[in-house]
């Protein structure tokens, strides 16, 4: 009776183990492959494929995590391990796992295992060698071997710390995710989901940039947030037309069809593409913003104002004319007249008062972003001070951002 006892707990003891252990790494292995490395997969099934087949994300994480659980089974009941190092028949599932994930824009490039070629065989020799050992020297028929927490508490140590690494191998940068997120979600058309995915932080890419601007001008909201986002690349940052990396779903070309025709191969720069559309008269009003932004995102103020006039009516006999221009525009204009009558609402060009501005709001804010900035001696203080207030207008990028490329700079 007591021996059958003794086994009646032990079986239980390694149940409890194996549906535990079993539960715990599906949820991991799930969570992990749709929620962190769902967007990296996707986009290494498409550079794989060349564009053939798609990735489900859900789909996805649902199978590799059942394959994953299968190879376990295989490897627990060929190894036999005694239920006090259970878990780690989940390395060699925690192996492949992070092999999966462990992609990156260069390793989708040019297709590498990298280290792998000598890390994974190594682990693998180290881990028969280890399980030799385990079945050899541990008495599996002792006391403890039917007590629940004596043999719970290591194997859930041991899935820990293989959980723990598993998930620290993935070399994907956030900006890079922000990138595949970005075009996955301009994919599905849901735009305006696709211009919140890192929003909050001031590293960028030239891509991300160039995906954002694109779904917001899906939207018809592009002029009207353009500074909304750190703009560190000029207009190339807007539309880059050598952007053409057959990784990429989203390609300038598509962006160049939207704005009116394909960019064709002699076609070297956005300013030449621009040329050429409007010369053919290709443009429609998504072209015509994309060409003024360009103009702010370049600094040039004064081509950006003669511009203008040629695609927006204007005239001072329609009510709201200039108020009613994106934001980017209205700020810009402040620039472009003359600063003496600017802070009392006037457009003054060339001496000729062209409008006077109705929204005291912006007028009243462009006076205080002047008088901030004009009373900071100190340029690194000034740039720091005048971005946490004034951080997305125009008036900042035109003065600050080309001294503060790339990050804000240190106090």
């Amino acid at each position: 009776m007591r021996v059958n006892s003794y086994r009646t707990r032990k079986q239980k003891t390694a149940g409890m183990i194996r549906y535990s252990c079993g539960i715990l790494f599906m949820l991991f292995s799930f969570c992990y492959l749709y929620f962190l490395q769902g967007e990296i997969l996707a986009e290494a099934q498409f550079v794989y494929s060349r564009g053939i087949t798609s990735y489900d994300m859900l789909l996805g994480a649902i199978i590799t995590t059942m394959v994953l659980q299968i190879v376990q089974w295989v490897v627990a009941t060929a190894s036999g391990l005694p239920s006090r190092w259970h878990a780690l028949s989940y390395l060699p599932s925690m192996l492949i796992l992070a092999i999966l994930t462990n992609v990156s824009k260069e390793v989708l490039v040019d297709f590498t295992l990298g280290k792998w070629v000598w890390i994974a065989p190594s682990v693998l020799l180290f881990y028969v060698l280890f399980v030799f050992g385990a079945r050899k020297f541990c008495d599996g028929y002792s006391v403890y071997a039917s007590d629940l927490k004596s043999q719970t508490y290591p194997n859930y140590i041991i899935l820990f710390i293989l959980l723990l690494i598993t998930g620290s191998v993935s070399r994907t940068p956030d900006v890079y995710y922000y990138e595949l997120k970005t075009e996955r979600l301009i994919l599905e058309k849901d735009y305006a989901a696709a211009v919140e995915v890192g929003k909050k932080s001031l590293r960028t890419t030239p891509r991300l940039t160039q995906l954002r601007m694109y779904a917001l001008e899906r939207q018809g909201l592009l002029a009207e947030r353009l500074f909304d986002y750190p703009q560190h690349d000029g207009s190339q940052g807007l539309l880059n037309v050598a952007d053409t990396f057959f990784y990429n779903r989203i390609s300038s070309q598509e962006i160049c069809a939207f704005l009116g025709a394909y960019c064709g191969k002699n076609v070297k720069t956005a300013s030449q593409y621009y040329q050429l559309v409007f010369a053919d008269s290709l443009w429609n009003r998504h072209t015509v913003d994309y060409y003024l932004c360009s103009l702010l995102l370049d600094r040039k103020l004064k081509e950006f104002y003669d511009k203008l006039l040629l695609y927006y009516n204007l005239s001072d006999t329609i009510a709201g004319a200039y108020e009613n221009l994106p934001k980017s525009y209205r700020e810009a204009l402040l620039l472009v007249g003359d600063s003496d009558y600017v802070i009392q609402g006037k457009l003054v060009v060339g001496g000729d008062t062209l409008a006077v501005f109705k929204d005291k709001d912006i007028v009243m804010q462009f006076k205080d972003y002047h008088d901030r900035k004009t009373g900071l001696s100190n340029e690194t203080e000034r740039i720091n001070k005048t971005h946490r207030e004034f951080g997305k207008t125009y008036w900042w990028y035109y003065d600050f951002s080309h001294l503060a490329k790339g990050e804000l700079r240190k106090r």
